[in-house]
C-alpha cells in the first residue's frame, strides 16, 4: 500500500485517461490457475532459501504467468505485462543485493530490458497511456542505474519504482480480471512473491501466495453446469417385471455423479402411466460390494399425473431443505412409494448394453443411511437426466 503523499505524486505523474473496463478470463482454466498458485505456494518454506531454491520459485512463478495469464487485454498479452513488470522488480531486488557496483549495474540493465519488452507490446497495441507511463518508468530506471554505477545506495528509489509500477497496473487495467481476480491484485501478489523470496523473506512471499490463492478461490467464475444420465431419446416403456406395493427405486451406471457439486434439476421422461405417482429422487453412495447407502432423498414428493407422457423437469429450488450436495461417484435414483397397478412405472427404454438396477422394500428405505441391495434388469436404461452445478 502506498503512503498518501507518494500515492498522490504518482497519481499526478500518470496520464489521466483510463481504458474502459474489459473483462478477461485468463488463459487455461480457473482450476489450473489455482493449482499453479498452490504449487508455487508449496515451494515457499524455510527462512533462508538458497540461490537454487529462489531460482526454482522464480521459474515456477514464470510458468504460472505464461500458462495461466496469457489472455489478450487491451490488445496485449496479460502475461507479457505482468511478467515484464515483475521482471523489473525482481532484477532491482537482485541489484540491491549485488556484491559490487558492476553486478548491480548489470541487474539494473536487465530490469531496463524487461521494461523495454512491455513498452514494445504497449506500442504495438497502441496503448498510448500505458506507453507514456512506461517512459516514466524508464526515466526512474536511468536514475537508479546512475546510482548503481557510482556504487551508491538506491534502495528507496527501487521501492518507489515498484510502487509506481503497481499504481500503473491498477490504473491502466482497472476493471480487468484474470480468472475472476482483479488484474492489479494478481500482479501485486505475484510481484510480491518474487521480490520477497529474493530478499530472503520467505514467510512474506508465502503470505502473498496464500492471499492470491484465497482470492482465486473466492472470485473464480462459476463453472458451467454438467448434465449426466440418460440422453432421454429412448421410447418410454414399463419394465416387464412385477413390483411389490412398497417403496421402489431405480437407477443405472449412467447416473453416476461425474464431479463434486450440487444438483439443480432432475429430468424424467415418462410414457403413459395409468395412475398418479408421487416421485422422489435419491442420492446414494456405493459401498464397494454392490450395495449402496442412501445419502439424501428429496422432499416433498414431486407429483406425476397419470397419462402425462412427457419430459418432466423437477428443480431442486423448491425442496423443503437444501438439496442436493453430491460427491463424485455418488449415484442418483428415481423413487416412488409403491403401487399394485401393473405397468405403472413407464420411465425406461430398451437399450442394449444398459442395465437398470432396482431396490424394493417397505419402511423407511429412502431415508439417509438405509442400505439398498439391488436386483438387475438387463437391456433397459432409466430415463433420468440430471443437471449439476460443479463446486
Amino acid at each position: 500500500m502506498l503512503r498518501a503523499p507518494l500515492a498522490a505524486l504518482l497519481a499526478a505523474a500518470l496520464l489521466v485517461a483510463s481504458p474502459s473496463p474489459v473483462l478477461a478470463a485468463g488463459s487455461g482454466t480457473a482450476d489450473e490457475f489455482t493449482a499453479g498458485i498452490s504449487g508455487l505456494s508449496s515451494k515457499l518454506s524455510g527462512s533462508s532459501p538458497s540461490a537454487a531454491q529462489r531460482a526454482d520459485v522464480h521459474r515456477a512463478k514464470a510458468t504460472l504467468i505464461n500458462e495461466s495469464l496469457d489472455d489478450q487485454v487491451l490488445g496485449m498479452s496479460a502475461a507479457k505485462v505482468i511478467g515484464g513488470l515483475d521482471c523489473v522488480s525482481l532484477n532491482l531486488q537482485m541489484a540491491r543485493d549485488a556484491s559490487s557496483p558492476k553486478g548491480a549495474s548489470a541487474r539494473v540493465k536487465a530490469a531496463a530490458r524487461c521494461r523495454d519488452g512491455v513498452a514494445a507490446a504497449a506500442s504495438a497495441a497502441k496503448a498510448s497511456g500505458l506507453a507514456g507511463d512506461l517512459r516514466l518508468v524508464k526515466s526512474k530506471l536511468a536514475a537508479i542505474a546512475a546510482k548503481a554505477k557510482a556504487g551508491r545506495a538506491f534502495g528507496s528509489k527501487a521501492t518507489a519504482l515498484r510502487a509506481l509500477q503497481s499504481s500503473i497496473v491498477a490504473k491502466r487495467f482497472s476493471g480487468q480480471t484474470l480468472h475472476g481476480v482483479p488484474f492489479a491484485q494478481v500482479y501485486d501478489d505475484l510481484e510480491c512473491i518474487d521480490v520477497k523470496v529474493e530478499a530472503g523473506r520467505t514467510s512474506g512471499a508465502a503470505s502473498c501466495a496464500k492471499r492470491l490463492l484465497r482470492r482465486a478461490g473466492a472470485l473464480a467464475p462459476a463453472k458451467d453446469p454438467v448434465t449426466f444420465g440418460s440422453d432421454l431419446t429412448g421410447t418410454p416403456v414399463a419394465l416387464p417385471d412385477r413390483f411389490a406395493p412398497e417403496d421402489t427405486e431405480f437407477w443405472t451406471d449412467a447416473l453416476t455423479v461425474p464431479v463434486d457439486g450440487t444438483i439443480t434439476t432432475f429430468r424424467l421422461k415418462t410414457g403413459d402411466s395409468p395412475v398418479d405417482l408421487p416421485l422422489r429422487f435419491s442420492v446414494v453412495r456405493p459401498n464397494g460390494d454392490g450395495s449402496v447407502t442412501v445419502v439424501t432423498t428429496t422432499n416433498p414428493v414431486y407429483p406425476l399425473k397419470a397419462h402425462d407422457a412427457a419430459v418432466h423437469s423437477y428443480p431442486t429450488s423448491g425442496l423443503s431443505f437444501p438439496c442436493c450436495k453430491v460427491k463424485k461417484g455418488d449415484i442418483v435414483s428415481v423413487d416412488n412409494s409403491g403401487t399394485q397397478t401393473p405397468g405403472a412405472y413407464v420411465w425406461f427404454a430398451e437399450k442394449a448394453g444398459s442395465t437398470t438396477f432396482s431396490h424394493t422394500s417397505g419402511g423407511d428405505s429412502q431415508n439417509a443411511g438405509f442400505v439398498w441391495r439391488p436386483i438387475t434388469h438387463p437391456g433397459y436404461e432409466t430415463l433420468v437426466q440430471v443437471v449439476e452445478q460443479p463446486d
